[in-house]
């Protein structure tokens, strides 16, 4: 699985020290959005779980497939509800799981995503758990801002720096996981050096169909009908997601109840997993969302690239002839640098549990009357 990540110092570190028998209980991974601690975590609970290739992961057996696609029972991700992770997470799902022997392997990984998010009623619970943690559990906290961990439970854990990773990597990247050329060439231009952005749009060809579409939209905003019409779009987008993540969900609980059957435990777990799976669900909506926003925001950013002359690099490149003539017309930069704000404030309203439909309403008719297209924008490329 280790091939599977970019290299740099703190992978070769996790690398070295599983292998050799010697990881610790708990590792908090550093550095910014992007920098490809996701993908590093899944590396390391491969390592630590596979039995073909124990230490490293073998990245082929169904261990190391299912980790890689989030649906093994004993690794547990726990990410953000909202804006924060709260106490009542770590109190009722993480601390009674990691007291639980594991379903099927000889360990529990748990990673829990933007750590930081964690308020500090929910940092100090796990404390206690990372202080004195089950032998067969090791916890993985990915962060993007160490300063908001509380020092108590960074000097818990052990400590890796990851570094953003330069779009020429990515894109080798890419393309060493199967991705045609032009496409890896797109996602990391797009990325902007997240590698798990990067990975979603080019290896899925259904999120990178979807960010096209999106970005798109700004083009076609001529009016508030336009905006509630384009609103419309992006909720059914989100729930198409939502009714694909359930028909794998449905696969998993099939996966499950052939492997393990009806033996002592297996309610207890499919309850877990139930819980899991309402969490799953509400999330794959809000990550549509808030791609839709980012997707949109990035098409007002190229408008002023575009602007600032030829040396700029406009990234939604299926969109240039529609970026040129926004470039062109009389909209302010003022207005556009506006409209780029309010894409990125608009997902911190979601994360408040604001209405979905909503706050995309409200969002793109603002846009509509900030930004308004052209009475006749250029066609957008079809997705």
């Amino acid at each position: 699985m280790w091939d599977s990540v970019p290299d740099g110092p703190a992978t070769a570190a996790a690398s070295a020290a599983i292998s050799a028998g010697a990881a610790a209980h708990a590792w908090v991974l550093l550095g910014p959005r992007g920098a490809g601690k996701m993908q590093v975590a899944l590396a390391m609970a491969a390592a630590l779980t596979c039995r073909e290739l124990p230490g490293l992961g073998c990245g082929r057996c169904g261990v190391c497939l299912r980790i890689a696609r989030r649906s093994y029972l004993d690794i547990h991700h726990i990410a953000p509800e909202g804006p924060i992770i709260s106490v009542e997470v770590i109190r009722t799902i993480v601390i009674p799981e990691a007291l639980r022997s594991p379903f099927e392997g000889g360990r529990k990984v748990f990673v829990i995503e933007e750590a930081e998010r964690m308020n500090p009623q929910a940092q100090n619970a796990l404390l206690k758990t990372l202080e004195e943690p089950p032998l067969d559990t090791v916890f993985i906290l990915l962060c993007d801002q160490e300063d908001e961990l509380l020092e108590t439970v960074r000097s818990r854990c052990r400590a890796l720096r990851l570094e953003a990773v330069a779009e020429g990597e990515v894109v080798a990247w890419l393309e060493r996981r199967g991705a045609p050329p032009v496409e890896a060439a797109w996602a990391a231009r797009l990325a902007g050096g997240d590698l798990d952005r990067a990975a979603g749009l080019g290896l899925d060809p259904e999120a990178g169909r979807r960010w096209r579409l999106f970005a798109g939209m700004g083009a076609r905003l001529v009016s508030p009908v336009d905006a509630l019409d384009a609103a419309a779009e992006v909720m059914t987008e989100a729930s198409a997601a939502s009714k694909a993540r359930a028909r794998a969900q449905k696969e998993e609980v099939e996966e499950l109840a052939e492997s393990l059957g009806d033996g002592r435990g297996t309610a207890t777990l499919r309850s877990a997993l139930a819980r899991r799976h309402k969490r799953e669900l509400r999330r794959a909506e809000e990550e549509v969302l808030i791609e839709a926003l980012e997707a949109l925001g990035s098409f007002y950013r190229d408008v002023l690239t575009a602007r600032a002359g030829p040396g700029g690099s406009v990234a939604n490149v299926d969109h240039a002839g529609a970026v040129e003539k926004w470039a062109a017309s009389e909209v302010s930069s003022r207005a556009l640098v506006e409209a780029m704000h309010r894409c990125a404030d608009a997902p911190n309203a979601l994360a408040k549990n604001a209405n979905p439909t909503l706050t995309m309403e409200a969002t793109l008719v603002a846009l509509a009357r900030l930004v308004p297209a052209a009475e006749s924008p250029l066609p957008a490329t079809a997705p």
